[in-house]
């Protein structure tokens, strides 16, 4: 089993979610900040068997595109006109072993009559 951590552009979570759900993965988001060009992304953990990592991946290739972006003024005290577009979006992975896998799943409580 393995564990993914994809970090992706916070505009690509809707389509990665729908397209992981579509092909039967579950996944948690973890809303997070870049560093470089302090803009929101999310880290998502998906937990696949050894064999499916390939298809996750090719899923996220799919669902995350990279962008044109200009620095924010704040981080550069340099004319704006001359500072060149940066890429930005597409995602990092990072693929762990994971030695065990337990989904909680408790039972659900009746409500307290009022």
């Amino acid at each position: 089993m393995k564990l993914i951590f994809a970090v992706v552009h916070d505009q690509d979570i809707d389509a990665l979610f729908r397209a992981l759900a579509s092909a039967g993965y579950r996944a948690t988001r973890i809303a997070s900040t870049g560093g470089y060009l302090r803009t929101a992304n999310a880290t998502v953990f998906i937990g696949v068997e050894d064999d499916q990592v390939a298809q996750c991946k090719s899923i996220i290739d799919q669902t995350c595109r990279r962008r044109v972006h200009r620095m924010p003024v704040d981080m550069t005290d340099i004319d704006q006109g001359s500072i060149a577009p940066v890429q930005r979006g597409g995602g990092v992975l990072f693929v762990m072993p994971v030695s065990r896998f337990e989904r909680i799943c408790p039972p659900v409580m009746a409500q307290a009559k009022r």
